[in-house]
């Protein structure tokens, strides 16, 4: 009852906080991820008496915990709606350019933030995992600014397509540093090969879980007309597909993605009844999500970690935008593409919890002595407190984009 509670607050924070967005004229998931830092109870520490006052607040880290499943489905049915954006007659006009977009936004941020942080920290394991984890985008924060200002257009379906394929990369780049990482704390030799191997495996696996199921769900919506039973064909799906993914621990965005493609690949008359039946409560997931992922974050830590964060920060913007723009470059992308498909790329906050979490997971509980769970909790608390930076500062920066290249829907207009 307790936790029923608590989403409902977090509901009408979310009408507050699109009310107050609405007024600055900034992106809601901004203003959810700063609302779920303030019910999450992080800035009452700084109150004369707060940090008691804080232990009751709405979020606590047992409530956190168990609202993890709703960010689940949510990330579930996001991912879903990121596939079901990629018909291959559309993306396919833009050629290799969304492949080589993918390849070097992910690489740039990992070698440029493992570079400065190797520089200045001179310490191997923390910059090559910040390196590994800077590869990571969340597409949520921007799908929502995409649907929110009704964009469309090539900058949209190369963001689109750029971010669900990055998950597949930063996924491998991410499991070759913590092998890396591992090895560097225990001084045990490591196999390229068997690094190498396991991460492109669990991709597979992903991939053809999703596709699997998309495929089935697609077969059986093109033999019915009723809309009701499209509604369970496709929760079906996405909660299978999730629940399936996290079984076998693998990717629950590409699952999610692959099913969506594979749906309107199959029968591209389906997308308008994808939009159709998420279009009602897909603002509900946002909105659940943002404000969960900024209840996350404590500001309590900010002191203590605050030169590491920045510097992640602007490393990794810079690392992100001029990758993308190299590989526009060298994919030939249109102007509009090359100058602004960077800053769609920036948002963090799904995946830094989830690369977070499996951090903390290895190294916090001692296996790696002190020193693993001095950087399971370094990295987790940096992650944590850039991620409010990249959910206020890259939905504005998706937004000024779409209106620059006309693609939003008053633009156009």
């Amino acid at each position: 009852m307790t936790l029923v509670l608590y989403l409902g607050e977090a509901f009408i924070l979310a009408y507050l906080m699109r009310i107050l967005a609405s007024r600055l004229s900034i992106p809601y998931v901004s203003m959810y991820v700063i609302g779920g830092v303030i019910i999450g109870g992080s800035l009452f520490f700084w109150l004369p008496g707060g940090r008691p006052f804080t232990e009751h607040w709405l979020y606590s880290a047992q409530v956190l915990e168990q609202l993890t499943v709703v960010t689940q489905i949510a990330l579930g049915a996001i991912s879903f709606i990121i596939g079901a954006e990629l018909e291959w007659r559309r993306i396919r006009t833009l050629g290799k350019s969304i492949l080589a977009i993918a390849v070097c936004e992910a690489f740039g941020a990992f070698l440029v933030v493992t570079t400065i942080v190797l520089v200045f920290w001179r310490n191997f394991p923390l910059a090559f995992l910040l390196g590994a984890v800077s590869s990571a985008t969340a597409p949520a924060a921007t799908v929502a600014i995409i649907q929110q200002y009704k964009a469309r257009g090539p900058l949209t379906n190369t963001v689109l397509a750029v971010v669900g394929i990055d998950d597949a990369i930063s996924f491998i780049i991410f499991a070759f540093a913590l092998a890396v990482a591992q090895g560097a704390l225990t001084g045990q030799h490591i196999s390229v090969m068997s690094v190498l191997l396991r991460p492109i495996l669990n991709v597979i696996i992903a991939l053809a879980l999703g596709m699997g199921f998309g495929f089935v769900g697609v077969k059986l919506i093109s033999g019915t007309r009723d809309p009701e039973s499209v509604v369970f064909i496709f929760g079906a799906v996405i909660f299978c597909v999730t629940g399936l993914a996290i079984m076998f621990h693998v990717s629950e965005l590409l699952a999610g993605m692959a099913a969506g493609a594979a749906v309107v690949n199959a029968d591209p008359l389906q997308r308008p009844r994808i939009r159709s039946v998420f279009g009602a409560f897909m603002p509900i997931f946002y909105a659940l999500f943002f404000i969960i992922g900024g209840a996350h974050l404590d500001v309590s830590v900010f002191p203590a970690i605050w030169a590491l964060a920045l510097v992640y920060f602007f490393s990794r913007t810079a690392g992100k935008i001029s990758g993308a723009y190299v590989g526009a470059v060298i994919g030939k992308a249109q102007p509009q593409v090359r100058n602004w498909v960077g800053v769609g790329l920036l948002p963090q906050v799904g995946a830094a919890l989830a690369l977070a979490l499996a951090l903390e997971h290895v190294f916090g509980g001692g296996a790696y002595g002190s020193a693993g769970v001095a950087l399971a909790r370094q990295i987790f608390n940096v992650l944590l407190v850039t991620t409010l930076l990249t959910e206020f500062v890259g939905p504005y920066l998706m937004k000024k984009s779409l209106f620059k290249t006309g693609e939003a829907e008053r633009e156009r207009e």
